[in-house]
């Protein structure tokens, strides 16, 4: 579904695409610049794409944008947030973003998060993953992206437990 912020481009492309014999649905194209304007696009399309079909969100992934999405009717999506940050040593945590290429970290022996049960945090060290990061290893990259994705799949675990628990 295309249509870029013109709600009856968008609507047009729904309506069409929904005529088609898919499997799925794929919403993309120029999500707007903000989160209020995403909003929008999906409040205009979702209800014109039938509901026992998928419905895929492409290149979406902030963290908070998650759960609202699915609440607004999305079945899956997909982001490069994860690999793409982890590139630029940033890796996620239930503490928030951390930049592991800051020097700060050259001393600390603590894992990216404690309470993560990922490989990576089970492994390495914060010191560890900052001397990769700040000698070009590309390591570094591998693990954080690791890391990083599993970050991601554990918060869309949580959503949808909520779910089955009827929370959403």
């Amino acid at each position: 579904v295309q249509g870029s912020h013109f709600k009856s481009l968008r609507q047009e492309s729904a309506k069409f695409i929904n005529s088609l014999d898919f499997e799925g649905f794929g919403i993309g194209g120029d999500l707007g610049k903000d989160k209020k304007t995403m909003k929008n696009i999906l409040k205009w399309v979702i209800p014109l794409l039938e509901e026992k079909k998928p419905r895929h969100l492409l290149g979406i992934g902030y963290l908070e944008d998650i759960e609202n999405i699915i609440k607004l009717g999305i079945d899956s999506f997909d982001c490069t947030v994860p690999t793409h940050y982890a590139r630029r040593g940033i890796a996620f945590s239930s503490q928030g973003q951390i930049d592991l290429k800051k020097s700060i970290y050259l001393k600390s022996k603590e894992p990216i998060d404690k309470k993560c049960p990922c490989f990576v945090c089970q492994n390495y060290k914060k010191n560890y993953l900052c001397h990769l990061l700040r000698a070009k290893e590309i390591t570094a990259s591998s693990l954080l992206t690791f890391h990083n994705l599993y970050f991601f799949n554990s918060v869309v675990e949580k959503i949808r437990e909520k779910i089955k628990k009827e929370k959403i």
